[in-house]
């Protein structure tokens, strides 16, 4: 009778176990995934947080947390790992009662872009490991990889041949924010800067002296579309790499920068048209819109594209084409370009074995050495 009593008693437990389990196990549960930064750069290591809070009595004796990131997210020295076309994590959790689990996951960026995670996939049990339980979690995580530096070393020389043809024919230009005082009226004034107030309390026209600025600015243009149906995507990356580092040295030398490029955004899914700019925000959105930049998009012929963008084109403006494409309208465009603007730069990314079909002073060739995963 005991063993009978024993076995029901066994059962209620495990019932009411179960019940208790399907009704409450999610509740005061939260399971969080985050990028503990928001950018990091080219072969940099990044850290992801797994965090779960189990604020409740009831105890998880097993807790799985899915999820799936990009495979450029580099993973490997983790375990529960799958990649294929994606990265899929997979870990597992003891969840004791008000118990708060922080798990640190770290990778490494290996290819510049723009990287999401937007779902969890939470797995249980009941005590007895007997029912499974689960449910989904929004997750809302994002990290920029930044584009990597190209070789400082070889970039300097054309970079300062840049800088010496923007110091001998900087362009200067009245400010009207910039006050320096008051004088007697001249005949080549213009009536605008005439001072009302100060005229009329010397009886005398008096107008407003204004200092002057240097006005020089570069255009950095990004021309992303291959020659040919073979992409070389080596040859596309180290171009974003060079726009990025001659960005970085443009500001860093007090010069505003902008970029063009063919090439679509991965979220507007419009060409990039950045204009000039020259605080430290301006260079982190050109890194962040040059790690947005979708390859996979369909772009515009170069020429067709810069003809209908909507930027000034001014004689101060010194022009820096970087481009692994040499066809005709890249040629005229630069040409042209060029001509107007004395000093522009045409940066040249070709692997070893390719041709040059264009020389000239102001065409710098670059040379990318084709790897096993190019």
């Amino acid at each position: 009778m005991e063993i009978i009593y024993i076995v029901i008693g066994a059962a209620c437990i495990f019932l009411l176990q179960r019940l208790l389990y399907q009704k409450y196990w999610n509740k005061r549960l939260s399971v969080s995934v985050r990028f503990s930064q928001h950018a990091i750069t080219e072969q940099e290591e990044g850290e992801l947080l797994e965090t779960i809070c189990n604020e409740k009595w009831l105890p998880l004796p097993m807790l799985r947390v899915k999820f799936e990131a990009d495979r450029h997210l580099d993973f490997q020295q983790e375990g529960n790992l799958s990649v294929t076309d994606r990265c899929y994590k997979n870990d597992i959790f003891t969840a004791m009662m008000w118990q708060k689990i922080t798990r640190r996951l770290k990778f490494i960026g290996r290819r510049r872009g723009f990287y999401t995670i937007h779902q969890l996939a939470v797995d249980s049990t009941d005590l007895f490991m007997e029912k499974h339980l689960g449910m989904d979690c929004i997750c809302d995580t994002w990290l920029y990889v930044y584009p990597g530096q190209a070789d400082a070393r070889r970039l300097l020389i054309p970079f300062r041949k840049m800088m010496g043809d923007i110091l001998t024919r900087t362009y200067t230009y009245e400010d009207p924010f910039e006050f320096q005082g008051i004088r007697p009226y001249q005949p080549f004034d213009s009536m605008r800067d005439v001072n009302w107030k100060a005229s009329a309390r010397t009886g005398e026209l008096r107008t407003n002296v204004h200092g002057h600025t240097v006005r020089q600015e570069v255009c950095l243009l990004l021309n992303l579309k291959p020659d040919s149906i073979m992409e070389y995507r080596q040859l596309q990356e180290e171009s974003i790499r060079i726009v990025n580092s001659l960005a970085g040295m443009f500001l860093a030398q007090g010069i505003p920068a902008g970029i063009c490029s063919n090439a679509k955004d991965l979220l507007s899914q419009k060409e990039l048209v950045l204009l000039s700019g020259g605080d430290r925000q301006h260079l982190n959105r050109i890194r962040e819109h040059l790690a947005r930049l979708d390859l996979s998009l369909d772009m515009e012929d170069f020429g067709y594209f810069f003809k209908n963008v909507q930027i000034r084109q001014q004689e101060q403006t010194l022009y820096v084409l970087v481009s692994a494409s040499q066809r005709d309208e890249v040629r005229q465009l630069f040409a042209a370009l060029a001509e107007q603007s004395p000093g522009s730069q045409w940066i040249l990314p070709l692997h070893p074995w390719m041709e040059q079909k264009i020389q000239a002073v102001n065409i710098v060739r670059w040379e990318v050495e084709q790897n096993a995963s190019g």
